[in-house]
């Protein structure tokens, strides 16, 4: 798997969006000057054809990459952005243009390429970058006067390949440039204004974006891609350009920005995930981002009642209370195309069908067998479930830690420490290995994979949890994964009979300190027994003071003992032997606390 490594600034606000309407688009394609430098991939010019290696029908984002292709790509991603967000976002498709007018016309720079993008340095890259995006926007307004005060969102489109992807080879090309989003700090910082202000128009920020993400589609590919199925190493531009967006609109990123190390993996939009199903399946925002920006809500589960969550469908997130800032969040995904059956399993089969001579490229099986629409400009401009690039189906559970999301969410640092993260993923195979080094060559588990997933028959976990094998699939105070707070202390909570992989999934949730018909997990209960041996059990619990009551009238709780004063509540009804002190009586009751 290719990591995906973005250069990005800190902007952000530290309270929950709300993020809805229909944004208006205003697209500029950029060109730069001829050039033959081995350092960036292509002329400097936009494709018109192939120059690499031909996919026929299979072949991701054709060229030519002409006005209505860039279109496409905008329709591409308006569908992405209203299916995961319950319709809630999009863009105003009718209000947004590409520039310039003409089919076949472009602006062009009076760069090359590798200026915008100079080698080993990376404050001169960003400030180059900086420019790039002013620069575009004033040849742009040059020649055609765009109002961009009317317009919401800016995207700069260039030709070339970005520099986003850490290949599994030395790159060949390293002065491509990086798909930006362009925050007003780096404007403030690079540019020394408040605004980038064009006659009068105030940009604060926009997004820099390459043709394609296809490396096959360059006269390069011919030796960087020599294996015999060089056709699977498609990427399509939906991900990258979804990504981008997310950060425009506020959606903060789920990786270590400064390492690269990976949060969520391939769960998320705003981590790997962008990539999934080669680029033309990102994967849904977690379930924390999806409520984040009020595209979804959660529910409260009760405890002691079965729960059935629902895929793809709004407000199916399930949530459970560790403590006053910790909770889980469920949620379940599927991806399967029809039933029982997903993409891999298709590849498996014909897999197995060739005499296990020939693994089938992703993009072959996906164009053949899922109800995809692809345009007359070869985009791929809708897929009916963007949990389809998924490894596997089951439950997702989240471990939400609010007091690290608003230490970090202001300098985009809500997982960049990886053994405390603000959006944990609970990996079903004991293993919580996502963005961590990995030994293995082949299936890394380090961006996340199938084993991940919670549902009953997941072999990666019953491997972690033998006890378990053949029996309910739990995930409670002793199982691997555990239902720890993030400082270790036992949460007594169990998320148990999970059942099998389906676009419905029940489990119930379970709670060791809470007895049934007493669901208070705010009451710390401390215990429950007959103190004054009258056959009825009391209850007692609290923190810095003591309360109990009967379990014949749970509702009704009485004082026994501030644990900061000296004072016995008379009320509690008990006969003590005529000897017993206070000090004795608190010192009985400190035991349960």
């Amino acid at each position: 798997m290719r990591k995906v490594v973005f250069i990005i600034s800190f902007s952000f606000s530290v309270s929950y969006s709300y993020i809805s309407g229909d944004i208006k688009v205003c697209a500029i394609r950029i060109e730069f000057i001829s050039d033959s430098l081995e350092s960036t991939t292509g002329n400097g010019k936009f494709l018109l054809h192939n120059e690499g290696i031909d996919c026929g029908q299979y072949s991701i984002d054709s060229p030519p990459h002409q006005k209505s292709y860039f279109e496409s790509q905008l329709k591409a991603v308006d569908n992405y952005y209203r299916d995961i967000s319950n319709l809630k976002f999009g863009f105003d498709l009718a209000n947004s243009r590409v520039f310039p007018n003409k089919n076949d016309e472009n602006y062009q720079l009076d760069q090359t390429m590798n200026y915008y993008n100079p080698y080993n340095s990376e404050i001169e890259q960003e400030r180059n970058l900086t420019i790039l995006f002013k620069d575009a926007l004033i040849k742009a307004y040059e020649i055609d006067s765009i109002d961009f005060n009317y317009y919401d969102m800016i995207v700069i489109f260039h030709a070339g390949i970005g520099q986003d992807f850490s290949l599994p080879f030395l790159d060949p090309t390293p002065e491509d440039i990086p798909s930006t989003y362009i925050d007003n700090n780096m404007i403030e910082s690079y540019l020394g204004t408040e605004a980038l202000i064009i006659n009068e128009n105030e940009i604060h920020k926009g997004i820099i974006l390459p043709e394609t993400q296809n490396h096959l589609l360059y006269d390069i590919s011919l030796d960087m891609f020599n294996t015999s199925e060089p056709c699977d190493y498609q990427y399509g531009l939906t991900g990258t350009f979804a990504l981008m967006v997310g950060f425009f609109i506020g959606l903060p990123p789920l990786w270590n920005i400064n390492t690269g190390e990976s949060g969520v993996g391939i769960f998320g939009l705003m981590d790997q995930g962008s990539n999934n199903g080669r680029g033309l399946i990102p994967a849904r925002p977690t379930a924390w981002t999806r409520i984040f920006a009020g595209w979804d809500e959660s529910d409260d589960i009760s405890l002691n009642t079965y729960t059935t969550l629902y895929d793809n469908m709004p407000n199916q997130i399930g949530r459970v209370d560790i403590n006053e800032s910790e909770y889980f969040l469920i949620e379940n995904r599927n991806n399967y195309v029809h039933n029982n059956v997903s993409i891999d399993s298709m590849i498996y089969e014909q897999y197995e069908f060739s005499g296990f001579s020939r693994v089938p490229p992703f993009v072959e099986i996906l164009f053949d067998s899922v109800d995809i629409t692809k345009d007359s400009n070869g985009v791929v401009v809708d897929v009916p479930d963007y949990d389809l690039g998924l490894p596997s189906s089951g439950l997702l559970i989240w471990h939400i830690d609010e007091t690290i999301i608003e230490t970090g969410i202001s300098d985009y640092s809500i997982n960049s420490n990886i053994n405390r993260p603000g959006v944990d993923l609970e990996e079903a195979d004991g293993a919580q290995d996502i963005g961590k080094e990995s030994f293995f060559l082949f299936n890394d588990p380090s961006s996340g994979y199938f084993g991940d997933m919670w549902f009953k028959g997941n072999l990666e976990y019953e491997r972690a949890n033998p006890s378990y094998e053949g029996f309910n699939l739990d995930f409670g105070p002793y199982t691997y994964p555990n239902t720890n707070d993030n400082n270790r202390q036992k949460s007594g909570i169990t998320i148990g009979n999970i059942g099998y992989p389906s676009d419905s999934m029940s489990f119930i949730v379970k709670h060791d300190l809470i007895m049934n018909g007493f669901n208070d997990t705010t009451a710390n209960i401390r215990v429950c027994f007959d103190l004054n041996s009258d056959g009825i059990n009391e209850i007692i619990g609290g923190k810095d003071s003591l309360w109990w009551s009967s379990t014949s009238d749970t509702l009704q709780k009485r004082n026994i003992i501030r644990l900061d004063t000296s004072s016995i509540d008379i009320s509690l009804g008990f006969t003590y032997k005529g000897d017993t002190t206070y000090m004795e009586v608190r010192e009985f009751f400190e035991d349960f606390t």
